[in-house]
């Protein structure tokens, strides 16, 4: 009893060691826009698309991605959610939805699209009208007459939790640093004066306003979801005309291992935010 009790404790830890966690991030569709199939049906306009939200879950040890959710609404029909996707041997997602709007059962299917790209990326979601029952393999249907299309270009809008904050006097006002925790990118229609992506940490200069910084990350951006940023590292100096402030990132990866980014004058970054040039 003793040796399985212990072989039991040996195979759950072995088990622990391995097990990954997932990451959930959820996008929306920047530039959303929909165009109707060859399907017509009095009443249902599906050309003026409101939203697309995905929920998408990675494993930060793998490249493999599984979209949880697609979330589509319209001014004027009722909203389509559909889970349970599965990979085509094709490359793209697919899903059944039974009862949607008039029809018995609709494919909403997510072409080919590299979730793992820290860059804005063009997204593709067609639905179509099944031309048979499969809720339990969406992913060997044939594909029905197509009901509608909807397109636009990835944007993260998943929430991104502060996890450390900093306050320093520049130019004799108080600036306040808060990093976030996930890395990320801004989005296209955002302007940004400086890095574009890495690290997050948004700022507020008393007298001159608040700015979102991007902190170059040492990691490549398709790994970005496998690193979560625990800190900011300040120091302090003595320069030639007052004091400077020098700066790095503490992050892990997805083993818990602590790293740090190279350290930067704060100063950098300001000036290109802020234009500042004090």
């Amino acid at each position: 009893m003793n040796f399985i009790a212990r072989s039991l404790g040996i195979t759950l830890v072995a088990l622990a060691s391995t097990t990954t966690y997932a990451k959930t991030f959820k996008y929306d569709l920047l530039g959303v826009h929909s165009f109707n199939g060859v399907i017509h049906y009095p009443e249902l306009d599906f050309d003026q698309v409101k939203s697309a939200v995905l929920t998408i879950n990675k494993d930060p040890l793998s490249p493999d991605v599984q979209i949880s959710s697609v979330e589509i609404t319209f001014p004027n029909a009722a909203k389509l959610l559909a889970t349970g996707f599965k990979k085509t041997e094709f490359g793209t997602w697919r899903a059944a939805v039974n009862d949607a709007w008039i029809y018995r059962q609709v494919i909403v299917e997510v072409r080919e699209t590299n979730f793992n790209n820290a860059g804005p990326m063009p997204v593709s979601i067609s639905v179509s009208v099944s031309e048979k029952s499969v809720f339990i393999q969406p992913e060997e249907d044939p594909k029905g007459h197509p009901l509608f299309n909807v397109e636009g270009v990835l944007r993260d809008i998943t929430t991104n939790k502060i996890v450390d904050t900093e306050s320093v006097i520049i130019d004799g006002k108080r600036l306040n640093l808060s990093l976030k925790e996930n890395l990320t990118f801004a989005a296209p229609d955002v302007q940004v004066n400086g890095p574009r992506e890495g690290f997050v940490i948004d700022t507020l200069w008393m007298g001159k306003g608040q700015k979102t910084l991007y902190v170059p990350a040492p990691v490549p951006q398709s790994e970005f979801d496998r690193y979560t940023a625990i800190g900011l590292v300040m120091e302090e100096v003595n320069g030639p005309v007052g004091k400077e402030y020098f700066f790095s990132v503490k992050f892990t990866d997805s083993m818990g291992g602590e790293q740090l980014t190279p350290t930067l004058p704060l100063k950098h970054l300001l000036d290109a935010a802020y234009n500042s040039g004090f």
